[in-house]
């Protein structure tokens, strides 16, 4: 069994190495829809939210523009040579920045994405 390692994020092209973490979030596929005698579950179009702990750098012109970012592409490499791209992403919260004292400073920046699609070695589930 693979784990995953390291990854790598990039934004239209731009490769972003300063950040704590990537989160891809829930995908709804089906609703359940309840009726009078039984629950069916109907089928929704899917919509993708990917989170970034992003680490602000010390000179804040080195920081992407993020309110400017739509339609863009995201991607996410794997060491294991799987690759998950994002398209037509745009940015759609700029959460408050964190500094503890002792870390880095870290801001949470939220995606929005139309369109999910993977390549290359895929996960099994044992």
């Amino acid at each position: 069994m693979e784990y995953v390692s390291h990854c790598e994020l990039t934004i239209n092209g731009q490769k972003i190495s300063n950040f704590k973490s990537v989160t891809e979030g829930d995908m709804e596929i089906r609703r359940p829809i309840k009726l009078m005698s039984r629950t069916v579950h109907a089928s929704v179009t899917p919509s993708y939210i990917i989170e970034l702990e992003y680490v602000v750098p010390v000179s804040p012109d080195r920081e992407p523009n993020w309110k400017d970012l739509r339609n863009g592409t995201l991607t996410i490499s794997y060491e294991s040579g799987r690759h998950i791209i994002y398209s037509n992403v745009s940015t759609l919260k700029i959460g408050r920045a964190k500094f503890d004292g002792e870390n880095e400073l870290v801001r949470n920046i939220e995606f929005g994405a139309q369109k999910r699609d993977e390549l290359g070695k895929k996960q099994g589930v044992h």
